[in-house]
């Protein structure tokens, strides 16, 4: 072992047995020449000896910090970077870590792909330590790696543009075409103006088109709690105004919860629209994706208040899993549910009283070797069974291609077409799928 770490364990020792002698709990005293030997076993390459020791004091004392965080760094200098972190998991709430297991723990977080809980963990020691070197560079560190890793930029002014259909309303056609530019006001708050363009393909529905611009602030609080809100209306229409409030808590890298709330919601159907009906929704959002990308769970929940005393809600949730990762090449599986449900009956615009499906997907994803930063495409198959209150249950099929594009840093495109054979009112319609979505900085 280098001499820089056998004098830190030696140090780390000496910082034991003091922290010890202020320890309230009850015969903690008798543990402080074995504590000390175990440090002095790590400082000779010996660890697993000294985790012997120290875990069997851990045994009687599971709360005491000096012992775990000692556990914790020999665990790390064994070499156990996942062990490391399983330990680390019982203190991972507390602000007092020292430098020298903050700045390893940072790196390991790092090495498995956990970007937020490093910056987050780093952050929270330099303020405590500002003048030390190592936690700076640690934290640098865990920056660069949203920015460069994650491609995470609020600084920089930013475009975002879509086009996509839907024909969610009994087959249906609407368009969409949405825009939004953002840029940094503050630090952490970034203020954008949005425009909606919704256009109906049937002439008589016409009344439902939507013309909204709107304005909003984006305010991150740290790595894991984020607020939006969107104050918009209708540019050619009165009495449409609504706000839009959401907000994000993201306590892990793999987790991200969501809850909003919109007084005006754009997700009314067409023939709701055209006929002056709105509504308001709330909605909830769950997902999980494990590091190693294998894993992946999402569930959704919403909750629509119609002025025409309609009370919708509905409920979506899948399970993914990766059976094949190849560079060229990565397939996963989905397994799908999705139930709603509607209060008010012979509503203008498709409202079955109670339906479900379950289905599966199969997701095929090429990695393409190309000249631009990231190039995959998506090819999806899936295949449900469909019940609907008072129609029976029917099959129902779809499939959809799929192109990814990062053409560097500072722009991507995702573009895509499909073709679903839906079911409504017992009654089949083919429903085609097109969109575009467009991200640029400047």
């Amino acid at each position: 072992m280098q001499r820089g770490a056998q004098g830190l364990l030696w140090v780390l020792a000496l910082v034991s047995v003091a922290a010890h002698a202020a320890e309230p709990v009850s015969g903690i005293e008798s543990t402080y020449v074995e504590h000390t030997r175990a440090v002095q076993l790590a400082r000779a390459g010996q660890y697993t000896q000294s985790l012997n020791i120290l875990l069997s004091l851990l045994a009687r004392y599971p709360d005491d910090y000096p012992l775990q965080r000692d556990v914790i760094l020999v665990t790390l200098w064994q070499g156990d970077c996942a062990g490391a972190l399983q330990r680390f998991e019982r203190v991972y709430n507390r602000d007092d870590h020292p430098p020298y297991l903050v700045v390893p723990i940072s790196d390991c977080l790092l090495s498995n792909n956990r970007p937020n809980e490093a910056h987050r963990l780093t952050r929270l020691a330099l303020a405590q330590h500002p003048d030390n070197e190592s936690l700076r560079n640690a934290f640098v560190k865990a920056d660069l790696a949203l920015r460069v890793d994650q491609n995470l930029d609020e600084e920089s002014p930013a475009l975002d543009a879509a086009l996509y259909n839907d024909n969610s309303d009994q087959g249906l056609g609407e368009w969409y075409i949405r825009a939004e530019v953002s840029t940094q006001v503050f630090e952490a708050t970034r203020l954008y103006a949005s425009y909606l363009n919704v256009r109906s393909s049937e002439e008589q529905y016409q009344d439902g088109d939507m013309h909204r611009g709107g304005m909003g602030i984006r305010y991150r609080f740290n790595e894991q709690w984020h607020l939006d809100e969107e104050l918009s209306m209708d540019l050619y229409k009165s009495g449409q105004g609504g706000s839009t409030t959401l907000l994000v808590y993201e306590p892990r890298d793999a987790w991200r919860l969501s809850a909003a709330y919109a007084s005006f919601s754009v997700n009314t159907p067409l023939r709701a629209r055209a006929a002056g009906i709105s509504a308001d929704q709330w909605s909830g959002d769950a997902s999980y994706e494990a590091r190693d990308y294998r894993l992946s769970w999402v569930a959704s929940i919403n909750f629509y208040d119609f002025t025409d005393t309609n009370q919708r809600n509905a409920f979506y949730t899948a399970a993914g899993y990766a059976y094949e990762m190849r560079a060229d090449r990565e397939q996963r599986l989905f397994l799908e549910w999705f139930q709603s449900s509607n209060t008010l009956d012979n509503a203008v615009y498709f409202n079955p009283s109670q339906d479900y499906s379950l289905g599966v997907t199969n997701r095929t994803d090429f990695v393409h070797d190309s000249r631009y930063r990231r190039h995959v495409d998506h090819l999806f198959l899936n295949a449900n069974l469909y019940q609907q209150a008072g129609y029976g249950t029917h099959p129902r099929f779809g499939v959809r291609y799929e192109q990814d594009y990062d053409f560097d840093t500072r722009h991507s495109l995702v573009a895509g077409a499909g073709v679903a054979r839906n079911i409504y009112d017992g009654s089949y319609e083919i429903d085609w799928r097109f969109y575009m979505y467009y991200h640029q900085r400047f």
